[in-house]
C-alpha cells in the first residue's frame, strides 16, 4: 500500500507541471499561428514533436517564440535561407539547440551580431567562413581547456572567455543558424588511435560541408587539421 501511495503522490506532484507545459506548448502553436504564418506554424508543430521531453516539460512559450520567430525571420533575410526545402529548414536551421547544452534566449543576439558580418555575403559557404573567421573575437571567446565543461552555452561560454571544440562549436553552429544557415555539430567521442576527442561544424550548402570552430581556413571550407584523424575511424 504505501509504495501505491507514494507513487500517487508523485502522480500528483507532476500533474500540475505536465498541464503547465502543455498550456506553454499550446501557448507556442497559437503565437505561431497567428504571427507566423503557415510555415512557422508547421515549424511549430515540428519543435514540439521532436524536442526532448524534458525541454517540453521546462521550456516557455516566450522562449520557443524568440527562437522561432528569429529564425523565421533570417529566413526572410537571407538568399540562402529563402532556397532551402522546409526539411533543411525545420531540422538545421529552426531548433534551439544542437547538443545538450544549457537553453537559453540566444538568437536575438546572435543575429545581431551575424547578420552584420553577413550582410555582403552571397552564398552559406561564403558566410559560414566569415562567421568563423569573425564571429569569437566579436564575443570575445577562444579555445581554453580551462573552461568550466565541454558542451556551454554561448553566455556560458562568454562568461570566461574560454570553450574547447564543443562549445566553440556550439558558437559556430548558432552563429550559422541565426542568418538561415543549416549548421549541425559532428565529432567523435574517441579517436582510432585513443589519443582524444573532436568535435566540427558542419554546414549546408547544396551538399554538407564542414569547418573547425574557430580554425579558420582561407582556403575555403572542408579543411582541418583533422582530417586524417577521421579519415581513419573503425567500424564494430
Amino acid at each position: 500500500m504505501r509504495n501505491m501511495f507514494t507513487k500517487l503522490g508523485i502522480l500528483l506532484l507532476l500533474f500540475p507541471l505536465a498541464v503547465q507545459a502543455e498550456t506553454e506548448l499550446a501557448k507556442l502553436r497559437g503565437m505561431a499561428r497567428s504571427e507566423l504564418g503557415e510555415e512557422g506554424a508547421k515549424a511549430a508543430d515540428f519543435l514540439i514533436s521532436y524536442m526532448p521531453v524534458d525541454d517540453q516539460e521546462k521550456l516557455s512559450a516566450d522562449l520557443l517564440y524568440s527562437n522561432l520567430s528569429h529564425a523565421m525571420k533570417a529566413r526572410g533575410d537571407f538568399p540562402w535561407a529563402r532556397e532551402l526545402s522546409q526539411e533543411l529548414f525545420f531540422n538545421d536551421v529552426v531548433p534551439y539547440a544542437v547538443l545538450d547544452e544549457t537553453r537559453e534566449d540566444w538568437r536575438p543576439r546572435f543575429y545581431e551580431i551575424c547578420s552584420s558580418l553577413v550582410k555582403d555575403c552571397k552564398t552559406a559557404s561564403e558566410a559560414a567562413q566569415v562567421l568563423n573567421r569573425d564571429l569569437f573575437n566579436k564575443v570575445n571567446v577562444h579555445y581554453n581547456t580551462g573552461r568550466k565543461k565541454p558542451n556551454q552555452s554561448p553566455s556560458e561560454s562568454m562568461a570566461s572567455g574560454k570553450a574547447t571544440c564543443t562549445g566553440l562549436s556550439i558558437i559556430l553552429a548558432y552563429g550559422c543558424r541565426s542568418v538561415g544557415i543549416p549548421a549541425r555539430v559532428a565529432g567523435t567521442a574517441l579517436w582510432s588511435d585513443k589519443s582524444g576527442n573532436h568535435t566540427w561544424v558542419e554546414i549546408w550548402d547544396g551538399e554538407w560541408k564542414f569547418l573547425g570552430a574557430d580554425e579558420y581556413d582561407a582556403k575555403g571550407l572542408n579543411r582541418g587539421w583533422f582530417i586524417n584523424r577521421a579519415s581513419q575511424c573503425k567500424s564494430r
